[in-house]
């Protein structure tokens, strides 16, 4: 993967262009190699989509100690860290044995008369209970990254990426792909590398100028097809706009084959677009919902993936 990364990643920006795409840049850097980070804070709480467009940009700055300090806030002002516990998810739990009697809600009698088998004697660990436990679900994240990447669909990308990686538990699983005319997986199914990780991944993205749909539907439901969870869910993040690649419409109908369902967020209100993903996320059996903002992300996710 950091080989791909690194070939497909961004230009660096010089001090000039940043000025130019951003007038207000002396606000937050008024020299080479600073950046005011309680100015950034302040920023992000008026208006959280614009400093992570202005951070997108810094993270491609020219200057080294800018781009490090850029991709730091990044993280901080996205990534969250998942939940601790893996216990009831509203409208998927079930009832299941466990081995915490503190968890439980009625005791296990089979199941803990079971442990005789291994010992003559029952001890306190072998008592077994029924608890609601939630099943593992594993995510895919399909990122378009095709025409030219600017800082606003980033931005987006990387609130989306956040707000699947803050609903996740220790058995979920994420893969995040970035898709042009080409497919990366930036982060694989059965990887166990820190979410914030996806944040330089995002940030030094470049793509191409088509969209391949297809493609992008094919990889993300092979990496559904191999996650251990049984509950898999796609979020694809696009215009909905193919240009390249053959009917994505028939791939999308293919989710259910890898146990999967497919839904769309929608990066354009236009009507082409519009009828596009709601096509894409009706064959892929799942839900669209409109991300038209990098902050309305969070509600998009929970509309897509509510029970």
């Amino acid at each position: 993967m950091a080989a791909l990364l690194r070939q497909h990643g961004s230009r660096t920006i010089g001090r000039a262009e940043l000025e130019h795409r951003h007038a207000d840049l002396q606000r937050f850097s008024a020299d080479i190699g600073q950046l005011d980070v309680e100015a950034v804070d302040e920023a992000a709480r008026v208006d959280l989509d614009e400093t992570l467009e202005l951070l997108v940009d810094l993270a491609k700055a020219t200057d080294a100690s800018i781009r490090l300090a850029a991709r730091q806030l990044a993280v901080r002002l996205t990534i969250r860290p998942p939940r601790a516990t893996s216990g009831y998810r509203s409208g998927t739990a079930r009832l299941s044995t466990v081995d915490d009697p503190l968890a439980g809600v009625d005791l296990d009698l089979d199941a803990t008369l079971a442990r005789l088998d291994q010992h003559p004697r029952l001890r306190a660990d072998d008592v077994r209970v029924r608890a609601w436990r939630s099943p593992a679900t594993a995510y895919v994240l399909l990122v378009d990254a095709s025409g030219s990447v600017a800082g606003r669909r980033i931005a987006t990308a990387l609130v989306t990426a956040a707000a699947v990686a803050a609903r996740m538990r220790p058995d979920d699983e994420l893969a995040v792909v970035a898709f042009w005319s080409r497919a990366v997986v930036l982060r694989p199914i059965r990887s166990i590398a820190a979410t914030t990780d996806l944040v330089g991944a995002l940030l030094t993205l470049r793509g191409g100028g088509t969209t391949d749909l297809a493609l992008a539907l094919r990889t993300g439901l092979r990496q559904a097809g191999t996650a251990r969870a049984r509950r898999r869910e796609v979020l694809l993040l696009t215009d909905g706009i193919a240009t390249a690649g053959s009917d994505p419409i028939t791939v999308a109908a293919s989710a259910g084959s890898a146990g999967a369902r497919l839904h769309v967020l929608g990066l354009s209100d236009d009507e082409p677009s519009y009828r596009s993903c709601t096509r894409l996320a009706g064959a892929g059996g799942g839900r669209y919902a409109g991300l038209i903002r990098a902050g309305a992300a969070p509600a998009a996710v929970a509309q897509v993936l509510r029970p």
